[in-house]
Parts: structure tokens; sequence; C-alpha cells
């Protein structure tokens, strides 16, 4: 016979667990947003020559790249520890590493979305430029994305952070109690 649930201990870990669950696919979501973004971003900067030959616009295209290239490591390092439960470097390490990162390439993202369009608010205005109005509609929609990509990598590094400071505070990414996120 099953002993009696003492306070709710079974039923909590049960919420505890899904609340992981959740927390590391809302990371996976925001990674795949910050991917697909950052991606667009560094295509639509690259499609025009005219444009790239400002080097803000260059700055962009490197940065979303840059960006990109992250966010393909960090969709898998999260699909990982959704699928096996697990991190795929040691734990400590894993958490560092997501949040010092997201904190970096995001202001590099930030910075670079800012310092272009600072120069797609100039596109088109003459001094020498002969900059198409199509490639003006380009380098907005590049500068758009780029701030896109700039606020998903930021509110994964919000949820990183949580993760972060959860460890500092108990030893453990998941939630006081739950031995394994499943």
């Amino acid at each position: 016979m099953a002993s009696p649930r003492r306070n709710g201990d079974q039923a909590a870990a049960g919420g505890r667990r899904k609340e992981s669950r959740r927390l590391g696919t809302l990371l996976l979501v925001l990674r795949v947003a910050a991917l697909c973004f950052s991606l667009a971003a560094a295509v639509f900067a690259a499609t025009d020559g005219a444009v790239l030959r400002l080097a803000p616009f260059r700055f962009l295209l490197a940065a979303n790249a840059i960006l990109a290239v992250y966010s393909v490591f960090e969709v898998a390092a999260a699909a990982w520890e959704v699928a096996k439960g697990a991190t795929l470097l040691p734990e400590a390490l894993q958490l560092w590493f997501d949040f010092g990162h997201d904190q970096g390439f995001g202001y590099m993202a930030l910075a670079a979305a800012a310092a272009a369009a600072r120069e797609a608010a100039l596109c088109g205005g003459g001094q020498e430029r002969n900059i198409s109005s199509t490639a003006c509609l380009q380098s907005d929609i590049a500068v758009g994305l780029g701030f896109a990509a700039f606020a998903f990598l930021a509110l994964a590094a919000l949820a990183t952070g949580f993760r972060l400071v959860r460890f500092l505070a108990t030893g453990s990414r998941l939630p006081a109690g739950a031995s394994s996120p499943y």
C-alpha cells in the first residue's frame, strides 16, 4: 500500500518538474527565434553591395552572422537538455557559458543594430551615397530584424540569468526538490 502524501510532497515534485521543463522549452523557443531573426538580418544586410560599402552595415552583417552561429549551438544545447534532461556541458559550466555569452552577444547585436539604424535613417540622403530606395528598404528591414534578434536573445539572457541565480542559490538549475526535470 502506498504511503499517503505528506504535505503534498509528491504533487509538489511533479509541479517542479513541469516548471523545469517549461523553462527549458521556453529557452529553446527563444533561441530558435533569435537564430531565425539573426540569420534573416544577416541575409538582408548581405543582399545589396551598395549598403555593404558602409561600415555600420558590415558590422550588422558580421554581428548577426556571429549571433546566428552561436544560436545554432545554443539551439542544439537547449534541444539536448529538453530531450535528455541533462546539460550538454557540466551543469555549472553550461549555465555560466549560456549567461555570459548571451550577455556578450546580446550587447554586440544591440550595438550593431543601433549603429546601422543611424545609417539607415540617413539612407538615400544624397552625399555621394547613390543608394537605391530598394537598398534603403532592405537596410531598414535588416536593422529591424537585428533589433528583433537582440530582443529574443535578451529574453533568453533573462531566463539563463534566472537559472544561474537558482543554481547559485540551491546548487542546481532545477527547482528545489526536483531530482530530475522529467
